[in-house]
């Protein structure tokens, strides 16, 4: 379990509070302050490792630092009057990197591997960016070639896949009633976490998806 003194801390980090009001898109219920508190609860509910836990607070804390207004046709696109949406490209390693060149003594405090922790927050975005290519497939063989290709990105970090997977997991429920293919990436979370078991229906829930 984490302690209590550390996630008053965490909770009050200026990288964190950064989040507060930067919208994401329609696929986020809530800003990247509340997603990432949301997140937090959200994997508690599936481990009780610190490590992974502090990950969740700091996964996003490369949103604030490299935001920029999402546009169409010239026109910023927004929640609602006064929210508007942003990108935040390649903010998974601008928040490792982050989380590297902090110097809070609450890793040394409470005996959190730092680099673990920025590696995780590296990698959290990893299985996304690999559904996003598996969803440009039209057929079960190239579905099964970019799925392998995820296999191999996950492996590539050094981190276990049920980590990354956890992280991953946490980070969909977070987004709240936004997320419309939560069934899509719980079926592919679960092929990767149980050995490749159940990919077959991972696939008929991405084409379904797409059919939405």
């Amino acid at each position: 379990m984490i302690p209590k003194k550390l996630e008053q801390h965490l909770e009050q980090l200026p990288e964190i509070v950064a989040g507060k009001d930067v919208w994401q898109n329609p696929f986020h219920e809530y800003d990247v302050y509340n997603h990432t508190m949301h997140m937090v609860d959200a994997i508690k509910q599936l481990t009780d490792d610190k490590e992974l836990i502090v990950a969740a607070y700091l996964h996003d804390i490369g949103k604030p630092a490299t935001k920029t207004l999402k546009t169409t046709s010239g026109q910023v696109l927004e929640k609602s009057p006064g929210k508007p949406y942003h990108e935040f490209d390649d903010h998974e390693y601008i928040g490792e990197q982050m989380v590297r060149e902090m110097t809070y003594t609450f890793f040394q405090e409470f005996d959190i591997n730092q680099e673990h922790v920025a590696k995780l927050v590296g990698a959290h975005f990893t299985p996304m960016k690999g559904i996003k290519e598996m969803r440009k497939t039209t057929d079960y063989d190239s579905f099964l070639k970019k799925y392998d290709e995820l296999k191999g990105q996950l492996d590539a970090t050094g981190l276990p896949r049920k980590e990354i997977m956890t992280m991953f997991s946490a980070d969909c429920t977070a987004k709240g009633k936004g997320c419309t293919d939560i069934v899509e990436l719980s079926f592919i979370k679960l092929a990767i976490m149980n050995n490749d078991k159940g990919i077959k229906e991972a696939y008929l829930a991405q084409q379904q998806y797409h059919q939405n």
